[in-house]
């Protein structure tokens, strides 16, 4: 079986640059077919053309940034010789997504063309020329559909190399992990039970003689032996491991509390 991660990269850019924004989207999906198996690793291009829906229950710009820019883990954004239709906040669509993106401190890399097409509207040439001079941080140009091609392949590879792969590897570690965790027939046992309840927090009480009582949820079990109380923590580090349960916070003896998050719903519930 084959564990892997998906990327959800966006794709932005104002109406006159449609062409290089299939192009990037081409050559993302070029990348899938040249890496994906190897590197255990999918990239998803997304363009608002493509990848929304018609809906008037808000702006425009911001049903996009519902669907699209909160799901992204990284933008591209390309920019001709327009700087697109201005939005609510932000003096265009695509400046929205790119500022959204950073703070949100994903990814953002920014393409300008070396070509400017002097018939588009005076106002949009001077407001990107504008928008570029402010821009902080580093970004490309590219003369034509070929050089941005080979640019951004490039680029592509360099982001991937420096943003994704690290996190690629920690899924794939932890999934090895969990590959070799069991349960017992009672561990399980206790897992729907807790699962089943309405009650997700998991504690731990200590008496004097050394007796604990283990609360998954609403079941009680104690252990009376510390032989007992170290199977339970094994049983709870393994939970942990697998990815079943959170740490909520320490009680007042230092004690580790935890809740039962959707995983351990997923994988416990009938």
């Amino acid at each position: 079986m084959k564990v892997g991660c998906i990327f959800n990269i966006m794709v932005g850019s104002p109406s006159d640059v449609i062409d290089i924004a299939r192009k990037a989207i081409e050559c993302i999906n070029h990348w899938n077919v040249l890496n994906s198996y190897d590197k255990n690793m999918a990239l998803i291009p997304h363009h608002w053309t493509s990848s929304s829906y018609p809906s008037l229950r808000k702006p425009a710009q911001a049903h996009i940034d519902d669907i699209l820019v909160e799901k992204s883990d990284a933008l591209v954004a390309i920019f001709g010789s327009r700087l697109g239709s201005p939005t609510e906040n932000y003096v265009s669509g695509t400046v929205e997504e790119i500022e959204e993106h950073r703070k949100a401190g994903k990814p953002v890399m920014v393409f300008f063309s070396e070509n400017l097409d002097f018939n588009q509207n005076i106002d949009q040439l001077k407001g990107l020329q504008e928008y570029r001079s402010q821009l902080i941080g580093l970004y490309e140009t590219y003369n034509g559909v070929d050089d941005f091609e080979k640019k951004f392949s490039t680029k592509l590879h360099l982001l991937i190399q420096n943003e994704f792969l690290s996190s690629v590897s920690e899924s794939k570690e932890k999934a090895t992990e969990q590959e070799k965790v069991t349960f017992s027939d009672d561990e399980v046992s206790i897992m729907k039970k807790w699962s089943s309840s309405n009650v997700n927090m998991l504690t731990q009480m200590f008496f004097m003689g050394g007796r604990c009582v283990f609360r998954f949820g609403t079941l009680g079990l104690e252990a009376s032996t510390a032989k007992e109380i170290a199977e339970f923590e094994d049983f709870i580090k393994r939970l942990n491991m697998c990815g079943f349960i959170d740490l909520v916070k320490y009680d007042n003896h230092g004690h580790p509390q935890y809740k039962l998050n959707l995983n351990g719903y997923k994988a416990f519930s009938d």
